[in-house]
């Protein structure tokens, strides 16, 4: 006999609603604060006063300000991804690629915090890997962006690849945040010849379109 399952009461559905959204006033709050202060320099109480709530419940949901950068770090990451799925049609695999590193440019350059948690050479190592782990999304994302549009060799048919790909571009945008705060347009072309360079490995330089194929 099935057992059905019951909707969690109103009243639970209304603290679990505040929960989240508590959840993401702190993460803007300490979006916000990363604007105009360095990584070491935000506390979780200083994060709560900007949020306007208690400490104590800040600490309920992010009992160490490395979680809360962490989460920060997956929301941006998340945000991006869904972008790279937005890349309009083009004629070849590799400018999507170039599609794709301008927009990372832009965003990261409009968004100090996503520099520092993603880019930033002063980054806690637990938090950086865990922003390195968000990069497989952009990773997913680009694979999912290029087949869709192109028929991938079975060598290549891997986010994996892509995954990879990414982590060069970051080696050249993160040397390039030490340097000046910013992704600056050389770095972003050094970049795109790298990440290219590397897909070349295990793609032609034409793949047939899937409207084609």
């Amino acid at each position: 006999m099935a057992t059905s399952v019951k909707n969690p009461p109103p009243a639970r559905k209304a603290t679990q609603a505040r929960g989240r959204a508590r959840r993401a006033e702190l993460i803007e709050a300490g979006r916000k604060l990363l604007a105009t202060h360095n990584l070491d320099q935000v506390g979780m109480i200083a994060v709560a006063e900007t949020a306007g709530i208690p400490a104590s419940s800040a600490y309920h949901f992010f009992p160490e300000i490395g979680d809360l950068w962490k989460e920060l770090a997956r929301t941006i990451a998340i945000a991006q991804a869904a972008e790279d799925l937005k890349l309009p049609r083009v004629d070849e695999w590799e400018t999507l690629v170039e599609l794709s590193l301008e927009f990372h440019q832009r965003v990261f350059n409009s968004d100090r915090a996503a520099r520092q948690l993603m880019l930033g050479a002063h980054t806690p190592p637990d938090i950086k890997h865990a922003a390195c782990k968000e990069d497989f999304r952009f990773g997913a994302a680009l694979w999912t962006a290029i087949r869709r549009q192109f028929v991938l060799p079975e060598l290549a048919d891997s986010s994996e690849l892509f995954f990879k790909a990414l982590l060069i571009a970051d080696v050249f945008y993160s040397l390039s945040v030490a340097d000046h705060d910013r992704v600056t347009d050389a770095a972003m072309k050094e970049a795109r010849l790298a990440t290219i360079a590397y897909l070349r490995a295990y793609l032609p330089r034409r793949l047939a379109r899937i409207d084609d194929a």
